[in-house]
């Protein structure tokens, strides 16, 4: 699927273990530095789907109602519309 993660490495991580890419990942941060290397990479970008899934779930709970697998995923998009008409009534303000 051509996946990478993005795990920033500690300041004081050695570039003589583990695997390839991990070494490349260290070599490339410790060359441009934190701020370009994290702008580079797309780090920090997790944070806004994150707090995206918290606020759904704190809004409808962790739990469908809906038994079958078709109608949670009708459950789960009725869900989503309504969250994103709320999102976007929000931005109009």
């Amino acid at each position: 699927m051509n996946i990478k993660s993005i795990i920033k490495p500690r300041r004081n991580a050695r570039v003589d273990r583990g695997p390839p890419e991990r070494r490349n990942l260290i070599i490339t941060f410790k060359t441009l530095r934190e701020k370009t290397w994290g702008r580079l990479m797309g780090y920090g970008r997790r944070w806004s789907a994150e707090t995206a899934f918290s606020t759904f779930k704190r809004l409808y709970g962790e739990y469908c109602m809906a038994r079958s697998m078709e109608n949670i995923t009708k459950e789960l998009s009725a869900k989503a519309y309504i969250y994103n008409m709320l999102i976007n009534l929000q931005n109009l303000n």
